[in-house]
């Protein structure tokens, strides 16, 4: 198996048989480790599928975190730090954060199917900014694609902490059960109140907030509501969005969105 280890003779071992007895342990602590990382992939999924998100800690470094803020910026329009739409078409190494297994294979795994991507956004959220007010009314990502509810995906990779105070998301956790809800079409790119396709919530559904590190990445069912809080604070809430669905799902393309199939 690759491990360096076998039933030959090695004093320091206690000879063949102390080899064999370190072999057959280390083969169960593997068998272990798989057992449990099974096992938390298991319940991860679950998670998602009970109540539409899952929070992965940790996806990106703080140093990657970093250096692709400082790309975002490059492409800024200070300081309306308004949102910018598919720059991963023109900046590879954004496109790369898309198509990196990090963020495909847990995608994947949720699906159950391939996926490919869509299309991609940076919102700033910065503190003092034009943009800094905007709260995302109660909505869901599959009003404005229009896809089989559980084939579009929307991911969110927060390059700094973001709660509450300063513009984070909330979420219905299991809103997503009831499908395309109907909407109120409402003008969503760079709006600078409140836009979002605003759903009515069925009142069985309660509001989450959600606090994430930087580096972190929340994964979104496209038919789960949630929305987002103004940011009121001193400090900037900036995210690189990207968006999957399942391989051959059919989708609305949109005016400014200019969604397309991308190959991972």
């Amino acid at each position: 198996m690759g491990l360096g280890f076998g039933p030959k003779r090695d004093d320091s071992l206690g000879g063949t048989r102390g080899g064999s007895s370190v072999y057959r342990a280390v083969l169960r602590f593997l068998c272990m480790v798989a057992n449990d990382m099974s096992e938390q992939v298991s319940e991860r999924v679950r998670s998602y599928q009970d109540n539409g998100y899952l929070v992965l800690e940790g996806i990106l470094l703080p140093e990657e975190c970093d250096r692709l803020l400082t790309i975002f910026e490059e492409h800024a329009d200070p300081p309306d730090m308004a949102a910018i739409l598919n720059l991963d078409r023109i900046e590879p190494d954004v496109r790369a954060v898309m198509t990196d297994r990090k963020a495909v294979d847990p995608v994947e795994t949720l699906q159950k199917t391939p996926v490919v991507g869509l299309m991609s956004q940076v919102l700033f959220k910065s503190a003092g900014s034009r943009y800094a007010s905007q709260a995302w009314q109660p909505h869901q990502d599959n009003s404005y694609i229009q896809a089989e509810p559980g084939a579009y995906i929307t991911v969110n990779i927060f390059l700094a902490d973001a709660g509450p105070e300063n513009g984070g998301l909330y979420i219905y956790p299991g809103s997503h059960v009831d499908g395309t809800l109907p909407f109120t079409p409402t003008v969503s790119y760079r709006e600078s109140d409140n836009p979002g396709n605003r759903v009515e919530i069925p009142g069985h559904w309660k509001s989450e907030d959600i606090r994430v590190k930087k580096g972190d990445m929340l994964i979104l069912h496209g038919c789960v509501v949630h929305g987002s809080y103004p940011n009121l604070s001193e400090r900037d809430r900036p995210l690189f969005q990207v968006t999957y669905i399942k391989r051959g799902s059919d989708f609305v393309s949109g005016k400014n969105a200019n969604r397309r199939v991308i190959e991972l």
